[in-house]
């Protein structure tokens, strides 16, 4: 997969690239189970089996139940990376940080984010002997 796809889920909209995804969620949206389950299917459908990083672009306000953070992880994540515009979005994104248990990291720029999730995943590989 050397080119993007776009893809519109309705609340969401996913950008996929090889190494990562950006996704950027709707005005007022609330993500509860049965979006994430959405959300599960569309990696499993372009990234299968294989490792990838998922980046957040949050651009909007949107509401994520944190619990889902704990309870639910695509098994093909190795980290999140969640793109900041604002404090106020930092304050959520360090919220919920606490309830991921995995990689999560706050960026500022949405390029920052995605020269670290090719430089994350590609030492995550190194790593796993992939």
């Amino acid at each position: 997969m050397n080119s993007s796809k776009t893809i519109d889920l309705g609340f969401a909209t996913f950008i996929i690239h090889e190494f990562y995804t950006v996704s950027t969620i709707a005005e007022g949206v609330t993500i509860d189970a049965q979006k994430l389950e959405q959300i599960f299917e569309l990696f499993t459908q372009y990234y299968k089996d294989k490792p990838f990083v998922s980046i957040a672009n949050r651009v909007h306000d949107y509401t994520l139940d944190p619990n889902l953070l704990s309870q639910e992880k695509h098994p093909s994540i190795v980290a999140l990376a969640v793109v900041c515009e604002n404090e106020a979005t930092k304050g959520i994104a360090a919220f919920e940080k606490q309830f991921y248990h995995g990689t999560y990291v706050i960026f500022d720029s949405l390029d920052e984010a995605k020269e670290w999730a090719v430089t994350h995943l590609e030492q995550y590989l190194k790593n796993a002997g992939l």
